[in-house]
């Protein structure tokens, strides 16, 4: 899945691990410590940028434009390289936008690594879930020997039962590092899940499981789409162009962004669907850049359909949130 003519892989280029959130651990443990800095794509997943700053890195969060469709800027992130920076952190497809960084723009990004000698992580979770032309190739199959991988079977391909992630690099310092760090806190993996996950991952198998998500998440985007375009005086989005989640931004009747965690709280209670409130949950602490977005799953259409239906009352039930 991540191997190219450019920058061949074998299975000493992977380490394996219980799920992407261990295998993001152990990365970030790897590449920077006290007194390091990083630059962390935003919004992301939390774990990307919180961990690091639990262990007293410098971080710095390279945010997208929401009003570009959740589009990245590198010579923003150019200019927030400091003496100190270790590592570029990636999330693509991103959690919880949905937007895509396209392959053209990765070089770019590889470029300014190499010029300043920096690690460049990707958490690619949810990849291959591309819904367009946009469809970037694995980070680490561009070429730089400094690039890392992450992944699991939970998202992209819809088995979040079984526990198994993976690391994958070119760079065997890293990798060592990964691997010596992974011996001292989980050690391996449980050989019923591996089993079961190298099955669904089987020339036999991953297509036709790729395809019924692929067409899970075509379903759900049309689904959304429809109910942004009926309800667009109190909601809006950005189409996701990847990943299994849409960032829908909830408006009161004036127009202003709802108080998302309200409305959650609110819908949770009254009318027993939950959302992820997007401020709260991915949001800077003290900020309101993302006020008022809930995050949503491309699930199953039928269900999705469902819960829209109430969704879509409960929003005119009242005027402000």
């Amino acid at each position: 899945m991540h191997s190219s003519p450019k920058a061949p892989l074998t299975a000493a280029n992977v380490v394996i691990t219980p799920g992407a959130i261990m295998a993001n651990y152990l990365v970030l443990a790897a590449i920077c410590g006290p007194n390091d800095h990083i630059v962390c794509q935003y919004p992301t997943y939390g774990q990307l940028y919180l961990l690091p700053r639990y262990k007293g890195v410098d971080v710095s969060l390279w945010a997208m434009n929401e009003k570009d469709n959740w589009s990245s800027d590198v010579a923003e992130l150019a200019s927030m390289i400091k003496p100190n920076t270790k590592a570029i952190i990636i999330n693509n497809p991103n959690n919880p936008t949905g937007a895509v960084i396209s392959k053209d723009k990765l070089e770019e990004i590889l470029a300014l690594a190499q010029e300043h000698g920096i690690v460049v992580f990707s958490d690619e979770v949810y990849s291959p879930l591309f819904h367009t032309s946009n469809r970037p190739p694995p980070l680490v199959s561009l070429g730089y020997n400094r690039t890392i991988s992450t992944g699991s079977v939970s998202k992209a391909h819809g088995l979040p039962g079984l526990r198994v992630g993976w690391v994958v690099s070119q760079n065997a310092q890293i990798l060592r590092r990964v691997t010596t760090l992974r011996d001292y806190t989980t050690t391996s993996v449980s050989q019923l899940d591996d089993s079961v996950a190298a099955f669904a991952l089987s020339e036999e198998v991953l297509p036709r499981l790729m395809e019924q998500n692929m067409k899970t998440c075509a379903e759900s985007i049309v689904i959304l789409d429809e109910f942004v375009k009926r309800n667009a005086r109190r909601c809006r989005w950005a189409k996701p162009d990847g990943a299994a989640t849409a960032f829908v931004q909830i408006l009161n009747e004036d127009g202003s962004a709802a108080d998302d965690v309200a409305f959650s709280k609110q819908l949770a209670e009254q009318e027993g669907i939950v959302v992820l409130p997007g401020g709260y949950c991915f949001g800077k602490p003290g900020a309101n850049g993302l006020r008022g977005y809930i995050r949503l799953p491309l699930g199953q259409p039928r269900l999705l359909d469902a819960a829209l239906e109430t969704l879509e009352k409960f929003i005119h039930k009242q005027t402000h949130f």
